[in-house]
């Protein structure tokens, strides 16, 4: 059984956190002895935004790398103090590959290995849509700190391996694999309720739901225009929106007033559990419009998922994501495009099943944790047989 430690440099349950701890979870099912390490947490107040308490809930094992903050943002004085105490634990006990998920565990790691002996094969994952910037830190991490570079979005693969020069990357080093999601959990044959009632949403209602923080730079205010210009056509149309934010008040809850919608949109706060799936099972369709923290989009997959058709811009991942007209819809970003889309599912039933039953196929199909957990074992077994 190959022995793999996985770091991530941020303390939070934020961006990728979760997808690259349930990574790390899945691939114990797969021969592979998965250990997870993001932060000592033995001083720590927000325990319930803490990955490292996280992950041991879940069980997944830490390696003894106390005294370790493996922080967010490179620090020469803590880098010098985390390399250190990384490299002391790769000389005695060390793994058969290190796999990091962010840029600062990716530099740390690279010194650590090197200070340790530079035998232990580095893998890399790239959660976001659009490659980085070529600057003198990724040139050094992806160029000459990498042993595979594994990219979540194919267009990024495409343009790291086209603009491999200015990495200074053997392009032959780039891998890509599609992002997983539990499509256990987000079955809708588990047959967990839907929650139209507790939302407020007439059960005849043809309903659109959007999962995103309320930031000012998520295009609300394009989605609400739309919603003001598409209930001319669309009686039945509803809204409704999960998540919150600090600027909810002038982003949503606000202009859902002044343009006299309060009747159609629906707030539904933060939701997580069974209440969360059964959120998703209300929707008839899923918007997504600008990608966040998570450049994969975790949100979008979780409704295709529950077979669930996704109407989505053409920003970072999301293109990759659905296959137009087959499980969701492209738009443009504006009123009439989005309005279009609206009417194409709301106003065709039969169309609207096809894709449901479509978006759960392929979700299965591409997006499973076991497929991705398989991929990624086999990728550690070649390194490791170098």
């Amino acid at each position: 059984m190959l022995k793999v430690l996985h770091l991530f440099s941020n303390h939070k349950i934020t961006g990728p956190a979760e997808l690259a701890l349930e990574t790390a979870r899945a691939l114990r099912g797969q021969d592979v002895d998965a250990l997870f390490y993001s932060s000592d947490v033995r001083k720590t107040k927000y325990r319930d935004r803490w990955l490292q308490l996280l992950a041991e809930e879940r069980g997944l094992p830490a390696p003894p790398l106390a005294g370790v903050q493996l922080g967010k943002h490179y620090s020469p004085l803590r880098a010098l103090i985390d390399v250190r105490r990384l490299a002391r634990y790769l000389r005695e006990t060390p793994p058969a590959v290190v796999h990091c998920h962010l840029p600062n565990d990716h530099l740390l790691a690279g010194y650590a290995v090197r200070k340790a002996g530079g035998s232990i094969p580095i893998v890399r994952s790239l959660y976001d849509g659009e490659p980085p910037e070529p600057t003198r830190r990724t040139r050094k991490t992806l160029g000459t700190m990498t042993d595979r570079l594994v990219c979540l979005s194919g267009s990024v693969a495409d343009a790291l391996r086209a603009r491999s020069a200015d990495y200074g990357l053997d392009p032959a080093k780039v891998t890509t694999l599609a992002p997983p999601i539990d499509v256990e959990r987000f079955d809708p044959g588990r047959g967990v309720p839907t929650r139209r009632e507790a939302l407020g949403v007439p059960a005849d209602a043809f309903c659109l739901g959007i999962v995103a923080r309320m930031q000012t730079h998520r295009r609300f205010e394009l989605l609400l225009e739309a919603m003001q210009v598409a209930q001319q056509t669309l009686p039945q149309l509803h809204l409704v929106i999960v998540g919150r934010g600090t600027n909810q008040e002038t982003v949503a809850r606000g202009p859902v007033q002044e343009l006299g919608l309060a009747d159609r949109v629906h707030f539904a706060g933060y939701v997580s559990g069974e209440d969360y799936v059964g959120t998703l099972a209300s929707f008839d369709a899923k918007l997504f419009l600008v990608p966040g923290s998570d450049g994969t989009c975790r949100a979008v997959r979780e409704a295709l998922a529950m077979g669930k058709p996704a109407i989505t811009t053409r920003r970072g991942m999301l293109p990759e994501l659905i296959r137009e007209g087959e499980t969701g819809l492209l738009i443009d970003e504006t009123v009439e495009s989005m309005v279009d889309a609206f009417a194409q599912l709301a106003n065709d039933p039969e169309r609207t099943r096809r894709m449901s039953a479509a978006a759960r196929a392929d979700a299965v199909e591409r997006f499973s944790f076991a497929r991705y957990a398989r991929e990624l074992s086999a990728l550690y077994q070649e390194l490791g047989a170098r």
